[in-house]
């Protein structure tokens, strides 16, 4: 479909620029998951309404451990749980690409 999900902080933001026709609410929903799941951040569920989709954040665990953690760019707010792919994309803001 041609839609990137991109997570800066508290909002998903779907670049549509590259889509043939706009998403429908149901495929928005879809997307917003599936990016959610593969970054592996926990929800307990999504609603939507004519303007915002809404994703409820799941309570925080209380283990003894810290948790994943997340290397998120200052720039762009882009998110990985990878460091090594976090210092190559901030070098792109640097050097270019």
């Amino acid at each position: 479909m041609g839609i990137l999900p991109v997570i800066n902080r508290s909002q998903v933001i779907l670049d549509d620029d590259l889509a043939n026709r706009s998403p429908s609410i149901n495929e928005i929903i879809e997307i917003t998951t599936r990016a959610l799941s593969e970054l592996g951040i926990g929800f307990r569920g999504i609603t939507a309404s004519d303007r915002e989709v809404i994703v409820k954040d799941e309570e925080p665990e209380r283990r003894g451990g810290r948790g994943p953690g997340f290397f998120i760019c200052p720039h762009c707010g882009f998110i990985t749980p990878y460091g090594e792919e976090y210092w190559n994309h901030l070098k792109i803001h640097y050097i270019g690409f």
